[in-house]
């Protein structure tokens, strides 16, 4: 079944609603120059941006994409892409479950999360896009196949199978579906690294009971919840740091912190200097940015 196109390009407004059709085709996405779309449809969305920047609104929160970065949505997200002035940004949206085949196996699945790409693997990713879009729409180089980029974008997120085969459940149907929740949850950490979260707030993000999401993502990821979102939160610290000349105090309300206090030791037992310092060696620091995955 050949993918449908969706294109919001110069300051235009697209919103892509439910269908009645059973099974709906992949539909590949694109949103350019301020354009502005929205996913009201229950369907699991990719996203990665190849130049400028966009701002992603879902229900896991507020993300800003740069070039190279990636981000996948889950089937409850509906998320709104805004690109800037500058900014492209290609997506696909398909049916829940993120599997790029019809087999079950864990390693062919697409998990909520977050990344980058590098250079090598987004002249892939662009290729393989342009082959999943219509035929009619994007001339010869297009097949209108969607599986090669999901299965590429699956081995992008390899990391992600070492935790996802740790989740509690009989079947992998099940362990998927824990997985996502929890996928889902750390997303959420990061589209409020502006705050701290609650972790019941969390626990019904995903339909958890509290101890039940508490034990489940402490096991899974080897870290505790609260730990995972100090990271992050101190991750946004620093990138306001090299990339804003925002006081410091300002940067530390904005990350979470009640105080300066607690956020000067928090940074410094984080990344083992100073705030002042991290920004005065900035450039060294940006080069150290990580490929992670959410």
């Amino acid at each position: 079944m050949e993918a449908t196109m969706l294109w919001a390009d110069r300051g235009r407004t697209l919103r892509c609603g439910e269908t009645t059709t059973p099974h709906a085709p992949p539909r590949c996405l694109a949103v350019s120059r301020q354009g502005n779309l929205g996913l009201q449809a229950r369907r699991f969305s990719l996203w990665v941006q190849v130049r400028g920047e966009a701002w992603i609104e879902s229900a896991e929160g507020r993300f800003r994409l740069r070039p190279g970065q990636w981000i996948a949505l889950d089937r409850e997200s509906r998320p709104t892409v805004q690109a800037s002035s500058t900014g492209l940004c290609l997506g696909m949206s398909f049916e829940a479950g993120g599997s790029p085949s019809r087999r079950p196996a864990d390693d062919s699945r697409v998990y909520p999360g977050r990344g980058r790409l590098n250079r090598r693997e987004r002249v892939v990713f662009l290729r393989l896009w342009r082959r999943a879009c219509p035929r009619a729409l994007m001339g010869a180089g297009s097949h209108g196949d969607t599986r090669p980029l999901l299965a590429f974008m699956a081995e992008i997120q390899r990391d992600l199978q070492r935790f996802a085969q740790r989740c509690p459940g009989r079947t992998r149907g099940h362990r998927h579906q824990v997985f996502v929740r929890l996928q889902r949850a750390r997303l959420y950490l990061k589209g409020h690294h502006h705050r701290r979260i609650p972790m019941r707030e969390l626990a019904r993000l995903v339909n958890f009971s509290h101890s039940y999401f508490s034990r489940t993502y402490t096991f899974v990821y080897e870290e505790q919840p609260q730990v995972t979102a100090s990271r992050i939160r101190l991750a946004h610290a620093a990138d306001l740091l090299i990339s804003t000349g925002a006081p410091i105090g300002e940067i530390a309300q904005a990350s979470g912190f009640e105080n300066n206090c607690s956020f000067s030791r928090a940074f410094r037992a984080h990344f083992g200097i100073s705030a002042t310092d991290y920004r005065r060696h900035g450039d060294q620091q940006e080069g150290n940015s990580s490929k992670a995955t959410a």
